[in-house]
């Protein structure tokens, strides 16, 4: 087994009878009569978590992946323990980062079980357009976990579940088309949900369709790029497309010009999220959650 940095998954080579010993044909060798596996991950820059292995929390991760919430909650928080009894001998800042990424990822994985749990909803009474507000409201909540879900899972995976790459993608596209004709209805802008087009490209491009990424920001106007509240989705989907400046200044835009003072724990959630794992240790970034 052979791990490499690409965007494929999964790559099987078959042997071939060896006419020139593989020299200058850009193949892997395999010795006639056998099959070499390839797994291929994900760059995916440098997670909080990666920097203090656990199999606990891999286990967790693997969990999340199969949309077990449950059983992810209760791993993530079994590896906060370790990684905190480990902060008694061995204090570090790092350390302190892990430990609070940890404890995020369980009340992630807390609120998808919940949500689980509980169904759809009953609205019967509301009037349908409070109805349909209401729902798309919560479609929307849980397609932004669903996403930080995605994104924390392939940090440490190398790549995208599928099932959980699937699900996120449909809970935002159905917020997005749902959305589409009250907008329309009101004459707001074509692509209705600004938030959720962002989210959408951020999922896309982690998905490998750069141009359905693009298509989707494409349908936010520019107004709405600009409204502050736009500017972590914004963030998330330009650190997606991997275009780091766009980013940068979409992140420098919430934290340094918000138009309401952010809480510590505010400012904690973002920085802990996976969206900008190739956006640590540049000292643009990190100055912005000191």
């Amino acid at each position: 087994m052979l791990l490499v940095p690409a965007r494929l998954i999964f790559i099987a080579l078959f042997a071939v009878p060896d006419a020139g010993g593989g020299a200058g044909t850009g193949l892997v060798p395999a010795p006639p009569g056998r099959t070499i596996t390839v797994i291929a991950t994900d760059d995916v820059g440098a997670p909080l978590e990666r920097a203090f292995p656990s199999a606990t929390y891999a286990h967790a991760a693997a969990a999340d992946a199969e949309l077990r919430w449950d059983d992810a909650r209760l791993l993530y928080r079994q590896a906060a323990d370790d990684w905190t009894a480990s902060a008694r001998t061995r204090p570090s800042r790092a350390l302190e980062n892990a430990i609070a990424k940890a404890e995020h990822e369980a009340g992630l994985s807390q609120a998808l079980a919940g949500y689980q749990r509980l169904g759809p909803p009953s609205l019967e009474r509301l009037p349908a357009e409070a109805r349909r507000a209401f729902l798309q409201r919560r479609a929307l909540e849980v397609g932004r976990m669903l996403r930080a879900k995605l994104m924390a899972t392939r940090a440490v995976l190398g790549r995208a579940p599928p099932e959980l790459y699937a699900r996120t993608r449909a809970r935002l596209e159905e917020v997005r088309d749902t959305a589409a004709p009250i907008h329309a209805a009101q004459n707001l802008n074509e692509g209705g949900d600004a938030e959720t087009e962002l989210l959408l490209c951020a999922t896309y491009a982690i998905g490998g369709d750069a141009a359905a990424a693009r298509l989707a920001r494409a349908h936010v106007s520019s107004a709405a790029r600009a409204d502050p509240a736009n500017a972590v989705a914004r963030a998330a989907c330009a650190a997606a497309l991997g275009e780091t400046d766009a980013a940068l200044a979409a992140l420098e835009s919430f934290v340094l010009r918000p138009p309401i003072p952010r809480s510590d724990i505010a400012l904690r959630d973002v920085y802990l999220a996976n969206d900008w794992d190739h956006l640590r240790g540049d000292p643009r970034f990190e100055s912005l959650f000191r």
